[in-house]
């Protein structure tokens, strides 16, 4: 008896020891991030500055795979469908993971674990520059007599952009008619093309526009002005009780081991400390919106509905 209880403490101390091994030696090969927007969105962008500042912190090579399609879904289910070994990863956003049912689908928010939020993206609101309205006032006193004349556009149905028209449309009394486009950049090429009246965007998907003098901003959707957009008020100084943000971070698949999910988690927490990156955040008008795995994942549950 004394035999066999000693070779099984041998074999869970040999076993302990493998295990601690093969974690100390994650990542042990290239990491694949994969990034479920077009290149050269603000959300493909911060998956790169990751990518690039992160491999020094981790030791290999991060390369960033763009995976469109389904609001997400084809991204998600790609990384559900490889070894959960932490090795490929993928970037979210609240517009995306808000979709997602909570339980009881073939993807819910319950089959990732949420590695880092990265960073914050207010949402403007913005027209051409020969746009008749001047103010946000101007907009809501002739969406009032003109109902549903008024055409908005936004990122996607049932995104964030959407949700931000609909608390406007409540908040103000009027029926802005919403838009949808596939990115969040073309609502701001069709409001330059006369397409639309108004255009919901991110600050990093406008800002070459309105510097070039191409776009008049109305409000911002934040709790406080901020540059370059100083002259226009928030929504909440202009009478109305909203504030969105937009958020974008990182996740990987519910499997991936809890000791991996913290290495990836002070990667991200160093990477946005980096210099390099704090300018990436100021040129794109992006705040840091760093938040660690456990406040991260329990934003996702709270922001998500079923």
């Amino acid at each position: 008896m004394k035999l066999i209880k000693t070779l099984s403490l041998a074999a869970l101390t040999v076993g302990a020891l493998l295990s601690t091994s093969a974690l100390a030696a994650y990542p042990e090969k290239p990491i694949t991030l994969v990034c479920w927007s077009s290149a050269g969105s603000g959300h493909d962008l911060m998956a790169r500055y990751i990518a690039k500042l992160g491999e020094k912190h981790l030791g290999q090579p991060i390369t960033v795979v763009n995976k469109k399609g389904g609001k997400g879904k084809v991204a998600m289910s790609y990384v559900l469908n490889q070894k959960a070994d932490g090795h490929v990863i993928m970037t979210n956003t609240r517009s995306m993971t808000q979709r997602l049912k909570k339980t009881g689908s073939s993807i819910s928010i319950d089959n990732f674990k949420y590695i880092s939020r990265v960073v914050k993206d207010p949402f403007v609101i913005a027209v051409a520059k020969d746009s008749p309205f001047n103010t946000l006032e101007e907009l809501v006193t002739y969406a009032k007599a003109n109902p549903n004349k008024i055409k908005i556009g936004g990122y996607s149905t049932n995104s964030v952009d959407e949700g931000l028209k609909n608390d406007l449309n409540q908040q103000a009394g009027i029926n802005l008619k919403y838009i949808p486009y596939k990115g969040g950049k073309e609502p701001v090429v069709a409001v330059l093309g006369g397409h639309i009246d108004v255009a919901i965007a991110n600050p990093s998907e406008m800002i070459a526009n309105y510097d070039a003098g191409k776009l008049k901003v109305l409000a911002v959707a934040s709790e406080e002005r901020f540059a370059p957009f100083e002259q226009s008020p928030t929504l909440k100084e202009a009478g109305y009780n909203v504030v969105t943000e937009h958020w974008r971070g990182v996740m990987a698949s519910n499997e991936v081991p809890n000791d991996v999910v913290e290495k990836l988690n002070d990667m991200i927490k160093k990477v946005v400390q980096e210099p390099e990156f704090k300018q990436f955040l100021a040129s794109s008008k992006m705040y840091d919106g760093y938040l660690e795995s456990e406040m991260f994942a329990n934003l996702v549950v709270e922001q998500t509905v079923n």
